[in-house]
């Protein structure tokens, strides 16, 4: 058995059953699970496992099927320093979506619509509906196209339908299919196969990502700066222009990307919203109007719907999540598989990133 808990095939898998753990636990097993690489804020009054939760650490991959109830994650600079810059994430979403920002300046969604990649070295807010998603983590070492990647390239995604997409989409399904068989050969096959064919299609698309950021330094700037005046309300291409004294067309073209200067400070606008509900503690009469109104959104009808398109739930749904904080549960037997398998898949994590430094 190896340190992190791995047996000497490198082959291994823990489960989460939904149906034989008590609800009530269920917020603490992931936070202890995920202890060290996020915080975790519940966004259902009724949070816990949608399905069966399911782990392999498979040759150099760790592969995960999670089906949860609606969940904000955190995962700050103090994350990152604290547990290390070496994973890519790879994104699949059967159902359900995540509306992040990356490192709040780039926004992405994850649906049934995309899969791709994420750096998880990035600081990163990710709001999820009800969700069905497959993660899959490399080590950056494993990848020669993540030097693409970082802070200036955070995420690259296809769509599903496209040619990419189509190919991988079979590869995953493949590849999940197989795991319940895996043996130690097949296990090191298949973690290779996925892992050049991922590297591969990224490398494909590296004069794309090159050029996509050569403005980067001006477009960050911008971003920087819409997000220290979100709660101004002349805020908009004219503020922009004055104060970077550019043209009109020069800041379309950097927020082109992000369909227009406008939709990127609704967004932002909107992750501050979800960011002050899930904060407030017994929630004052009107209280919903008002962390509208100081965002600028004066029409709660237009806010409401524009909060659902972003997020797949309601601002009401966001203010009713007051669930715990996630103390530890007092007399938690800890010897029942379930918290050790939260404990194991953490270690995985934890000690690959030591390792890889």
């Amino acid at each position: 058995m190896a340190k992190d808990g791995l047996p000497a095939s490198g082959v291994a898998s823990a489960e989460f059953p939904a149906t034989g753990i008590p609800r009530k636990h269920h917020l603490e097993l992931w936070r202890r699970a995920c202890d060290g690489e996020s915080h975790i804020i519940p966004l259902s009054t009724d949070w816990g496992f949608l399905g069966d939760i399911k782990c392999w650490s498979v040759a150099d991959l760790l592969i995960t099927r999670q089906h949860i109830t609606a969940t904000r994650y955190e995962r700050t600079p103090e994350h990152v320093k604290r547990s290390g810059k070496e994973w890519l994430l790879f994104w699949y979403v059967l159902r359900g979506s995540h509306s992040m920002v990356i490192d709040d300046r780039v926004h992405h969604r994850w649906d049934s619509s995309n899969l791709g990649v994420h750096d998880w070295g990035v600081p990163h807010v990710d709001v999820a509906s009800d969700y069905d998603l497959v993660t899959i983590a490399f080590p950056r070492s494993q990848l020669a196209a993540a030097e693409l990647m970082g802070e200036r390239t955070p995420v690259v995604s296809w769509g599903v339908n496209s040619a990419q997409g189509q190919l991988l989409r079979t590869t995953v399904d493949h590849l999940l299919a197989q795991l319940p068989h895996i043996d130690t050969n097949g296990a090191a096959a298949l973690a290779s196969g996925f892992t050049g064919l991922l590297d591969g299609i990224l490398l494909a698309e590296a004069e794309l990502l090159r050029n996509r950021y050569l403005e980067t330094s001006r477009s960050d700037a911008m971003k920087q700066f819409v997000t220290e005046h979100l709660r101004d309300s002349t805020l908009g291409v004219h503020t922009l222009c004055e104060r970077f004294h550019c043209s009109r067309a020069t800041v379309y073209r950097l927020f082109e990307d992000e369909g227009g200067v406008a939709s990127y400070i609704q967004r932002q606008r909107l992750h501050a919203c979800m960011r002050e509900l899930t904060r407030i503690q017994n929630p004052p009469k009107g209280v919903l109007e008002q962390v509208a109104s100081a965002w600028g959104f004066s029409n709660s009808h237009r806010f409401s719907r524009l909060f659902r398109a972003q997020f797949d739930l309601s601002p009401q749904e966001a203010l009713r999540a007051q669930a715990p904080a996630g103390d530890k549960q007092p007399g938690v037997r800890s010897e029942q598989d379930y918290w050790r398998n939260a404990e194991l898949l953490n270690a995985w994590m934890a000690n690959r990133q030591r390792a890889a430094r």
